[in-house]
């Protein structure tokens, strides 16, 4: 009997201990099975019933503490089906622990509170650990104390090599020369590490590589989209953005700029071209098209856009009707458009300049304007000055246009019925921030200037969240918040919340400065974990969630391309400009524009430029890519596969074929003594490491067949070295040279090369 009282005692004091987390455990519940018919939207909403607000819910079928008295919990346990929430035809339906929690949370007081992701930031402590040896970082702290709940164990250190080659390509978008291997790996101080990453952060390769992701949340593209797909120039923009992160930019002033760089005083030319960030939506030229559709149409991206990237909000979903999820309701949608409506483009044409806009002069040109002013300067002849001012005038008339933010005369603002461009309600809106989140910082201007620096205040919750959440995303795969496109009421909850608010608050505290966040998360002992993945592990926390290991992750295509063309020696590293056009199918823009596009492949650097530079036609993108999107709206969370597909392109496409055969003539011109040096020289190339022996022995066993097959003919070796528009070496063996190339292909093609470990 006693033993049976304890037990009962200990049950219930540790139901009262572990009362569930509204924010935590409960709105997740409400939300996905109750807010669609009982949420934010009016127009859904039954029987008057609201459970998203509290006096609502406690007024009408909540009673905190009395769970048996509470209409929500008889419903949620009932077994009429006419009774029963949710209703059957819904084909939603409560778990056995999702109908506990809720009676518990309903017994425990039914505490009310904020979605996690509203709530403001606060100062977060850093946890007590048992194994205090291990954090290199409070970053470390945060992992390991939720690993000790769990009972498990950080992994071991990764080998230094494949921490060099996972920072390498973490950082710049391409992998540690062989020296830069032999210097690490003889740096024996303290500081080899962080001297690497300092190295890595002042390398122009970083703002490359940093661009690529933003490229896509800012859906940049070389043309306008739709049909007709008039191709566009905002490449400076695009340049615009490598300069910033090379800059190390604060981030605040990097948004700051991008959505209202025009508005600030004296606005400098590099700060309005940096709002080209909100014209890089699509422009419809097609015939038949309505100009103030497409001008509202233009509005709805600027805004969707911004309130992607900076808050993880979905309001798309409000444009129509009240958030059936989120505390959003329409009008807060229309008060944020607002703030974009006051632009001057009237909808019509596909003017893929169409104005607002500038002319930004290509490197080349600001250069020769330069030389031309300094000669100016020095002349003394009218006829040569005159010259001189004339080409100067002529320059600058040539410079390209870009598209970009300015403000016309003012828009009167009304909620649109449905979203229909020419359905306007009675509703008239200002410009102002969504009612649940902070209102606009004291003194702000109630346009897009102002709106930037609400989004970058410290009060507001979501922004630096969003961010440092990309950027875990960035370097570990899965950001803590894995729907890193949707922080709201159906976004999933963070793995480590304390963690997100202490690094959110650590990047706001350092001026928002993004490579001291990098540098933080890479020199970590979270970063530097190895990535082997043991049954325990596999089994407890497949989706590695937890942290007890390194990710290991597929290289995104236009990483594979640009390390085949690095590792090869054929990587032209030129930075800026107009986009290139490397390899591709030749009728592939004739076949998806009826006939009116056509392919013309560029010649010489071009072909062996960074991916970054390639030319990106919305309606099909570049063919040598795979898992990217289309660059038609914002994504910020990229898609990795794993198909045979793939290989079809890293085994076949011009591009691999032929820096496997400019990366032989590399191997065969080294002067390697034997096929073992050579062997062992081209695997270190592709993978930073030497071949182990048995892998060592599979190459040597490979080069052997391949050598007796292009021995027997002269013409599939020929075919091989053929391949591409660079000049091979004349003075290699064909027979040698053809058998290396295919050996190479192989080695390009190791999952060790294509997956960042």
């Amino acid at each position: 009997m006693r033993r049976f009282l304890f037990i009962a005692i200990l049950s219930v004091a540790c139901n009262v201990f572990a009362a569930p987390d509204f924010s935590r455990d409960v709105l997740p519940i409400l939300s996905d099975t109750c807010f669609k018919c009982h949420g934010p939207d009016a127009n859904a909403r039954k029987a008057k019933l609201r459970l998203d607000v509290e006096a609502e819910a406690k007024k009408e079928v909540i009673i905190p503490g009395k769970s048996a008295e509470s209409e929500i919990i008889a419903r949620i346990f009932s077994e009429d089906a006419d009774e029963l929430m949710p209703p059957p035809e819904t084909n939603l339906k409560l778990t056995a622990a999702q109908k506990a929690t809720l009676k518990a949370w309903v017994d425990a007081g039914a505490k009310w509170g904020k979605h996690w992701a509203y709530e403001s930031l606060k100062p977060v402590a850093v946890p007590k650990v048992k194994q205090a040896n291990w954090p290199r970082d409070g970053i470390d702290t945060f992992i390991l104390s939720r690993l000790e709940q769990e009972g498990l164990k950080p992994s071991a250190a990764a080998d230094r090599i494949t921490w060099l080659r996972r920072v390498t390509l973490d950082l710049t978008g391409l992998p540690p020369t062989l020296p830069e291997v032999d210097a690490f790996l003889k740096d024996k101080s303290p500081k080899a590490f962080e001297t690497v990453v300092d190295r890595l952060l002042a390398s122009p390769r970083y703002g490359e590589r940093m661009a690529w992701d933003w490229l896509e949340a800012a859906r940049y593209a070389d043309s306008n989209g739709y049909q007709g797909d008039r191709e566009r120039t905002m490449w400076p923009w695009r340049d615009w953005v490598v300069r910033a992160f090379n800059a190390n930019q604060p981030y605040n002033d990097f948004t700051v700029e991008q959505i209202a760089g025009d508005l600030l005083p004296n606005a400098t030319e590099e700060q309005v071209l940096a709002t080209g960030f909100n014209r890089n939506h699509m422009i419809n030229g097609e015939g038949g098209r309505i100009a103030a559709e497409n001008r509202v149409e233009y509005v709805f991206d600027q805004t969707e856009t911004v309130g992607t990237v900076w808050m993880g909000l979905t309001l798309n979903c409000c444009r129509c009707h009240d958030h059936k999820f989120d505390p959003l309701s329409q009008k807060d949608y229309y008060s944020l458009y607002s703030f974009f409506n006051q632009t001057p483009v009237n909808g019509g044409g596909g003017d893929p300049a169409m104005a607002p806009n500038i002319q930004v002069g290509t490197p080349e040109q600001k250069k020769e304007i330069a030389d031309l002013e300094k000669q100016i300067a020095s002349l003394k002849e009218k006829p040569k000055i005159d010259a001189a001012k004339k080409r100067i005038a002529g320059l600058r008339k040539s410079f390209p246009k870009v598209m970009v933010m300015r403000d016309g005369t003012k828009r009167e603002t009304r909620v649109l019925t449905r979203g229909t461009y020419n359905k306007p309600t009675e509703i008239v809106v200002q410009s102002r921030p969504p009612a649940e989140l902070p209102p606009l910082p004291k003194g702000a201007p109630t346009n897009r200037l102002g709106l930037a620096q609400w989004l970058m205040s410290r009060d507001h919750p979501l922004a630096a969240r969003v961010t440092v959440n990309r950027i875990w995303q960035q370097f570990f795969g899965t950001g803590l918040v894995k729907t890193a496109e949707d922080f709201g009421v159906q976004g999933e909850k963070p793995s480590h919340p304390q963690l997100l608010d202490w690094l959110s608050l650590q990047f706001i505290d350092s001026k928002w400065n993004l490579k001291a966040m990098h540098r933080r998360i890479v020199l970590s002992a979270t970063y530097r974990q190895a990535s082997r993945v043991t049954p325990a592990l596999r089994e407890r926390d497949p989706g590695n969630r937890l942290l007890a290991r390194m990710t290991r992750q597929r290289l995104p295509s236009w990483m594979i391309r640009d390390q085949a063309l690095f590792i090869s020696g054929l990587l032209v590293e030129k930075r800026g400009g107009p986009p290139v056009r490397p390899y591709q199918p030749a009728g592939i823009w004739a076949e998806a524009t009826f006939g009116k596009k056509r392919y013309t492949q560029g010649k010489g650097e071009d072909l062996y430029r960074r991916s970054l530079y390639t030319f990106w036609r919305r309606i099909i993108g570049p063919t040598m890519f795979f898992d990217e999107s289309k660059r038609q709206t914002c994504q910020i969370r990229p898609s990795r596969t794993n198909t045979p597909l793939h290989a079809l392109i890293t085994l076949n496409d011009i591009t691999y074929i032929e820096s496997a055969r400019a990366m032989a003539q590399r191997v065969l011109l080294k002067n390697n003594p034997d096929d073992r040096a050579r062997l062992t020289h081209a695997f270190r190339l592709a993978t930073a490491r030497e071949p182990k022996p048995a892998e060592l022995a599979v190459l040597l066993k490979r080069i052997r067949q391949l050598r007796a097959k292009y021995s027997e003919a002269q013409a599939p070796a020929n075919a091989v070295l053929t391949v591409g528009d660079s000049k091979r070496d004349e003075s290699l063996n064909a027979t040698e040279h053809a058998a290396y190339t295919v050996l190479c292909n192989l080695i390009l093609n190791l999952d060790e090369v294509i997956t960042r470990e």
